[in-house]
């Protein structure tokens, strides 16, 4: 179960631990060790759009973030993946307003991680506490995408509950030609599976 300290649906800072992270909002010192991520070619190479080569790139992403973070209608949440024993940063997993309604909103749910630390059940735990957070909040939907060959992502979005509702051909140009892209989705009336889950 996702412990949740902070709650931006209240306009608090948002810091969410599980069994072996701290999900929680950037901050200045993250800068070379996020940079040291979106710098490596490794780490997004199915996020060409994140890829930084400057320092200064990073600084400007980072700052945008932060800005979100403070936003009072707040559309988008990019938090810090941080090992909770060494308070290392390992990555990042954002939500975002798609398109919002009185009933609730739907989001987009993304994540990157260091390759160092790939396969180790992160990005899946850091992803069902994103998905504990939001779904607790306003969210009636949450839907995520990635390219078909990724198979590392869709099993995160498997692992997690999401449904694959459809496989878009030829949707995305990634490394010189296009490639089919996989659509997932989780409603709220399937939020509870993961209360029956644990964070592995």
């Amino acid at each position: 179960m996702t412990g949740i300290i902070g709650d931006t649906f209240n306009n608090h800072a948002v810091r969410l631990e599980t069994e072996r992270l701290i999900l929680r909002e950037h901050a200045t010192g993250d800068l070379e060790p996020l940079h040291a991520i979106l710098s490596d070619p490794a780490a997004t190479w199915y996020l060409p759009g994140m890829y930084k080569r400057e320092l200064v790139e990073t600084e400007a992403y980072l700052r945008s973030v932060m800005r979100d973070a403070e936003s009072h209608h707040r559309l988008r949440y990019n938090l810090a993946v941080e090992d909770r024993r060494a308070g290392a940063l390992l990555g990042s997993v954002g939500l975002h307003v798609i398109e919002s309604a009185p009933q609730g909103a739907h989001y987009g749910l993304g994540y990157f991680l260091r390759p160092d630390v790939w396969n180790r059940g992160y990005a899946t735990e850091a992803a069902r506490a994103a998905l504990d957070f939001i779904f607790q909040g306003n969210a009636c939907r949450v839907s995520a995408s990635c390219l078909a060959e990724n198979i590392g992502s869709r099993r995160v979005a498997e692992k997690c509950g999401m449904t694959q509702e459809g496989l878009l051909v030829e949707h995305t140009w990634h490394d010189g030609r296009w490639k089919d892209c996989a659509v997932y989705r989780l409603l709220k009336e399937e939020y509870p599976y993961y209360e029956r889950q644990p964070h592995v």
